[in-house]
């Protein structure tokens, strides 16, 4: 796997005589599959947006379920942009099983339950003949005892990739802690279950043991955090408290009925089949749109600014860039946002989260980019209010002046 991209990336996070070992260890980490499920609602995403039927959208593909879940807006073309080739080739067998099942059961099989045996053959048989050579040799790679990476999708594949063994520590953690999170999950808020659960979430969190671990860059490694937004997420508040918070609004700020981040977070598995409470392109309503638009996203392996300064000029209606500003030093902002003011569109969109509350273009750094580009409130605030992942600090769009 070409990891060269990745470590340019961290490295551009920083000056480099201020690059550290938890950087470069950062960048060995993250060559791997971290997120089985993007951490970024896409429904908020749309709200925000309100594209018009017809967009171009360049986006951080990460693993995918966003990229093709805009395609309920009816958009005429989907880039999903990664460094992680391991998450391009998630995206790659998602488009895969859209175009060689005959039906939403087998889709739904394979990628929403991810726990059947008969996946390993549907692999094999089905999906493997549509895959390019990149991804083919991805899923096909074997661990050291010879398990190929396309059987995790027979056992629970949400309980792999990088942030899905942290979640299986962290429920095994809470395990020893005697927190019900079946009850943080189905009870009602004021059940005795789900309030004696909650008393015991805050004090492991806020344990000598909870403290010295947030302490620790590399606990943050599965999470997807690197170093550079491990200092914003905690903006000067002890790590502890602000994870905890974070994740009493993932548990509590919308009804868990509705909420797939919930779900994952607290059960490690999506409560499906059907149109409830599943990312959009993982539901039944939603197939055929996904059958029919699965042509229009298209997997780039790219840093994202050189790919939109490879596109023709007022080509882009939205930008989704994710939390991958938090990685960034100034000066690689400054140029990501030239690159998008050239290859934007009149109406051009941007969105993006940040683990902090403010937006980096509010920085004095970067202040001249106000003259170019205005965060807009409104839509900002209902991304922010509609997010049911409720990790992110912010929600910021932004469009022309």
């Amino acid at each position: 796997m070409n990891t060269q991209l990745i470590a340019d990336a961290v490295r551009n996070s920083r000056a480099q005589d201020e690059s550290t070992i938890w950087d470069r260890l950062f960048a060995f980490w993250f060559r791997r599959l971290v997120y089985t499920q993007i951490w970024e609602d896409p429904e908020a995403d749309l709200a925000a947006l309100q594209l018009p039927l017809g967009s171009t959208i360049v986006t951080i593909s990460s693993g995918g379920c966003n990229a093709l879940s805009y395609l309920t807006a009816q958009p005429a073309q989907v880039y999903a942009v990664d460094l992680n080739e391991a998450h391009l080739a998630l995206l790659k067998l998602k488009l895969a099983g859209i175009r060689a099942f005959p039906g939403y059961a087998e889709f739904w099989q394979f990628f929403g339950e991810a726990a059947s045996a008969a996946n390993s053959e549907l692999y094999r048989e089905r999906l493997r003949p549509w895959l390019d050579a990149d991804a083919r040799a991805y899923w096909d790679k074997r661990n050291a005892i010879g398990r190929p990476r396309y059987a995790n999708f027979t056992d629970g594949f949400y309980r792999h990739g990088m942030l899905g063994r942290f979640i299986g520590l962290a429920h095994l953690v809470a395990k020893f802690a005697r927190i019900d999170l079946e009850a943080l999950l189905h009870e009602n808020t004021d059940a005795p279950e789900r309030v004696q659960a909650l008393d015991r979430l805050n004090s492991l969190f806020h344990s000598r043991l909870a403290r010295l671990f947030t302490r620790t860059p590399a606990l943050l490694f599965s999470l997807g955090i690197p170093p550079q937004q491990r200092v914003l997420l905690g903006a000067g508040a002890p790590l502890n408290e602000v994870l905890h918070e974070r994740l009493l609004r993932l548990i509590d700020g919308h009804p868990n009925d509705t909420n797939y981040f919930a779900w994952q977070a607290l059960h490690r598995a999506y409560p499906g089949p059907g149109d409830r409470c599943l990312p959009p392109y993982l539901q039944r309503r939603q197939y055929a749109r996904m059958r029919d638009g699965a042509g229009l996203v298209i997997p780039v392996h790219a840093n994202l600014r050189m790919f939109l300064e490879s596109l023709p000029a007022r080509e882009v209606d939205a930008v989704v860039l994710l939390d991958s500003q938090d990685w960034m030093a100034g000066e690689e902002i400054r140029a990501l946002w030239t690159a998008i003011d050239r290859t934007g569109s009149d109406h051009v969109r941007v969105i993006f989260r940040t683990a902090g509350t403010d937006s980096p273009l509010q920085s004095a750094e970067l202040a001249p980019l106000a003259q170019t580009w205005r965060r807009d409130e409104e839509r900002s605030a209902i991304g922010f209010e509609l997010d049911r992942s409720g990790i992110y600090g912010g929600f910021h769009c932004y469009v022309r002046r």
